[in-house]
């Protein structure tokens, strides 16, 4: 007889997520992962999203790369800082390891969450739990 499939943990709410990654293949994957159970949405430009939250649309948690080419992370959270504060702190970070002296810096002094490449779906789910809680 198969093992039960894994059900989400049941204290996660349903919540509107955003992926940010250049990463076309990690961000579509993490997406597929996601939509089980909430409503994602997967952009590779930090633009197109900040564009996105500039037109209103809001979300619970935004999963965005530190290290991206065009826009890195802590970039778009500047902007995102400015633009809609109260979305910039719905902000976790992904990382794959790869840091500059100055995302170092950033990732350091960050209040937000950071979540290294590859990770587990029950450690994102910790790190959604608060956010989706307060939606």
């Amino acid at each position: 007889m198969p093992p039960p499939p894994t059900a989400p943990a049941p204290s996660l709410q349903r919540g509107r997520i955003l992926i940010v990654d250049d990463e076309r293949s990690f961000g579509k994957t993490l997406r597929l992962m996601l939509m089980d159970l909430h409503e994602a949405t997967y952009t590779p430009s930090a633009k197109e999203a900040l564009g996105w939250i500039r037109e209103g649309r809001q979300y619970d948690a935004i999963l965005c790369d530190l290290m991206m080419a065009e826009v890195t992370g802590r970039q778009f959270h500047e902007a995102l800082r400015e633009q809609s504060p109260e979305q910039a702190l719905r902000i976790i970070f992904m990382t794959g390891g790869a840091y500059t002296p100055s995302s170092r810096e950033f990732v350091e002094q960050l209040t937000l969450p950071l979540i290294s490449k590859p990770f587990k779906r029950e450690a994102l789910d910790a790190l959604l739990v608060p956010l989706l809680a307060r939606a």
